[in-house]
């Protein structure tokens, strides 16, 4: 974990200490935790997965929503975490409507490079690595924590939580009532976010570069981001 989410994770915990209130926790004191020590791949290796479920008929009418293919009426997002030895793997997975897996991805940083790896169609691409290409999972919400945490309990689901509300955004992490025990967490809008798994220990094949199978092919998504990087770190 980098400088920058040290001194901001000990600023949000100075925040959080100043907030007296009379519940089991204090605002953002599990949170703190979590991200500064359970999911902090600089002191133990991280595994971690979770899954984002999209239903369109939370979003369409119903005459829209039955007018849709099977296969487009809900899709099923599973990222999976594996974090050591200063490599950050995620692994992203998209199942449709159908239960078919239509997406299946690896991307890290080795030795240099940048990669990104197609399960499904067996090919790869990479680049030579810049910083912010590859980040831990913590390290990726480093900008929430300079804003005070809210706590609370959600009445639907029973779960507490610690919010942040930056603008017209917000992220919640929410934990089991009156425990540590991580459930998951919520931006703004976007459906719930479920933890599946967590652990201190990681599976490192997912470390492991492309095999001969595997062929090298231009992923434009991937170049359009590394040059995105490229050229924010060259206005610097």
């Amino acid at each position: 974990m980098g400088k920058s989410i040290r001194v901001l994770l000990l600023t949000f915990l100075m925040t959080i200490m100043c907030a007296a209130v009379a519940l089991a926790y204090n605002p953002g004191q599990r949170t703190i935790k979590l991200l500064g020590q359970t999911l902090n791949s600089d002191k133990h290796p991280v595994h971690l997965v979770v899954s984002q479920t999209i239903d369109m008929r939370d979003v369409l009418t119903a005459d829209a929503y039955n007018n849709l293919p099977t296969a487009k009426k809900k899709r099923v997002s599973r990222t999976e975490y594996n974090e050591n030895k200063g490599i950050a793997a995620k692994r992203a997975t998209i199942i449709d409507g159908e239960g078919k897996v239509i997406k299946d991805t690896v991307d890290f940083c080795k030795d240099g490079y940048w990669y990104a790896i197609d399960l499904l169609k067996k090919t790869y691409d990479r680049v030579p690595e810049l910083p912010g290409m590859s980040s831990p999972f913590a390290e990726t919400l480093i900008g929430w924590f300079n804003v005070r945490p809210v706590g609370g309990n959600d009445a639907k689901t029973g779960y507490d939580y610690d919010k942040m509300t930056k603008g017209g955004n917000t992220l919640s992490f929410f934990y089991e009532k009156d425990t540590e025990k991580w459930m998951g967490y919520q931006t703004a809008y976007l459906p719930f976010v479920k933890v599946e798994e967590y652990s201190n220990v990681a599976d490192e094949s997912y470390f492991a570069l492309p095999t001969a199978e595997y062929k090298q092919v231009a992923d434009p998504a991937m170049r359009a981001r590394a040059q995105s990087i490229a050229d924010k770190k060259n206005r610097k």
